[in-house]
């Protein structure tokens, strides 16, 4: 009997392996689904709030997604919590600190903002590739800058996007110190930076980085009320020590910066030591010199010192200090004139500026360059320009500034006594002049031109006389 029970229980082993099996898989096919789901995305409500640095570790440890629920928000995060790579925080809630918290973003690292997800007194920190950073509104004085970008070891980062963030009531928006590392292929659209204490994009010493585009950006209310010296500016990029031979390893390079609109500042776009950049349709208003007091920083819409090889086009400038391109100047040493450069579509209307303010400024020179103004006009205020570049061509120009503040346009060409005077050219130079009507405001010619001694020069349909000195 008991032998026929054990006979008829008994498997073979090819039948037992084949039951282990099938009873072992079925149960952990649902198990698994859930499994991965978890790991697809967690709110970081499931985690310990009275750490929430540690949760956030915990989280991005368990998922690929951490989200900050809508109706949640993540206090006291002070300290940094490193974003694997590849993974993503998503912000629907908030996340507040007290500006020593960051989160270090590594390569493929996203962070983004919906249904109104906003970060106060946190730093995103940009330390890898393939980073992505949308959506977010960011505040707080707490830590200088809302996005850092910069390593401190050489590295190679590529193609960062940053797009429709809000910043406000902070210090620095965007902070890029670039001297150690590089940069390629970033991308800063969509947003809007308003009341701020630093520069909205600040783009510093950034010599190594190419393929920048910096465009679509709303610009209000940058204020330096705090007396740092150099903050308040708009968008900033600068390179490294001036040089007039302006080699590509000491300048910032490879940029674009276009469709800004900007207000109520003292310096809406700013470049040192640049070369191969545009800067493209820019509509400013109310830019003077009642912001940013104590930043020692120059009034202009457009500031442009010591640079190379750049266009700018399509600028329209309502009751605002106009231009100021000039040399590259330290601790009071002229290092570099700007040259081979083009104006073209300028238009400055200061009609009811309150201020007395500068207008259109412009400094250039060396023995091989050109210099391009097309399609200017400007009312209540002066074009000036200083020193001598190789080939200057005038287009289409139309200028009034009132008599009692001075002539509507300068030309000062002759430096022979003054220490910038090296940075004339002096062979082959040409003057080229078409079109040009410089008045006061009763329509009457309205001029100062020093000494002509171009050895070519064309002029035709001035409303002046242009008296031409012979060597």
């Amino acid at each position: 009997m008991r032998k026929e029970i054990k006979t008829s229980l008994l498997l073979s082993r090819r039948s037992l392996l084949q039951a282990s099996s099938a009873l072992a898989l079925l149960p952990l096919f649902p198990f698994a689904a859930r499994a991965q789901s978890r790991a697809d995305s967690v709110s970081i409500a499931r985690y310990n709030r009275n750490d929430m640095p540690a949760a956030f570790k915990q989280a991005f440890a368990e998922a690929q997604t951490v989200e900050v629920p809508a109706d949640m928000v993540c206090a006291n995060f002070n300290s940094a919590v490193f974003i694997p790579a590849g993974k993503t925080l998503l912000v629907r809630g908030g996340i507040k600190g007290n500006g020593k918290g960051r989160f270090v973003l590594q390569d493929g690292c996203q962070v983004v903002g919906e249904q109104g997800g906003r970060l106060h007194n946190i730093t995103l920190d940009v330390r890898g590739s393939d980073c992505v950073i949308k959506g977010i509104d960011l505040s707080g004085f707490g830590p200088v800058a809302q996005i850092y970008i910069g390593q401190k070891e050489p590295a190679t980062m590529r193609n960062l996007l940053i797009d429709n963030i809000t910043v406000h009531d902070a210090n620095y928006g965007i902070l890029r110190q670039g001297f150690r590392d590089k940069m390629e292929g970033v991308r800063i659209t969509n947003g809007r930076f308003t009341h701020l204490q630093g520069d909205a994009i600040e783009w510093n010493v950034a010599i190594n980085d190419s393929d920048i585009l910096i465009s679509d950006h709303v610009i209000d209310h940058i204020d330096c009320t705090n007396g740092k010296i150099n903050w308040g500016i708009g968008i900033g990029l600068a390179g490294s020590t001036y040089d007039n031979d302006y080699p590509e390893s000491q300048a910032v390079k490879n940029f674009v910066v276009a469709n800004i609109t900007g207000s109520n500042c003292r310096q809406l776009v700013h470049v040192e030591n640049g070369k191969h950049f545009v800067i493209r349709n820019i509509k400013a208003k109310n830019i003077n010199h009642t912001f940013s007091k104590k930043a020692g920083i120059d009034n202009a819409t457009v500031a442009i010192y010591g640079c190379d090889n750049f266009i700018i086009d399509q600028v329209n400038m309502t009751n605002s200090a106009g231009m100021l391109i000039g040399y590259g100047v330290v601790k009071g040493n002229y290092l570099s004139i700007p040259q081979n450069f083009k104006l073209n579509d300028i238009h400055l209307d200061n009609t009811h500026m309150p201020y007395k303010s500068r207008g259109i400024q412009i400094s250039s020179g060396n023995a091989t360059s050109f210099v391009a103004i097309t399609n200017l006009t400007m009312k209540r205020a002066t074009l000036e320009l200083h020193n001598k570049p190789q080939h200057l061509f005038l287009r289409n120009v139309s200028v009034m500034q009132d008599s009692a503040v001075g002539p509507a346009l300068k030309m000062h060409f002759d430096l022979r006594k003054d220490v910038r005077g090296r940075f004339m050219a002096k062979e082959d130079t040409l003057l080229s002049l078409a079109d040009i009507h410089a008045i006061d405001e009763r329509g009457r010619q309205s001029v100062d031109i020093d000494r002509v001694d171009q050895q070519h020069v064309n002029a035709q349909r001035l409303n002046f006389k242009l008296a031409v000195t012979q060597k």
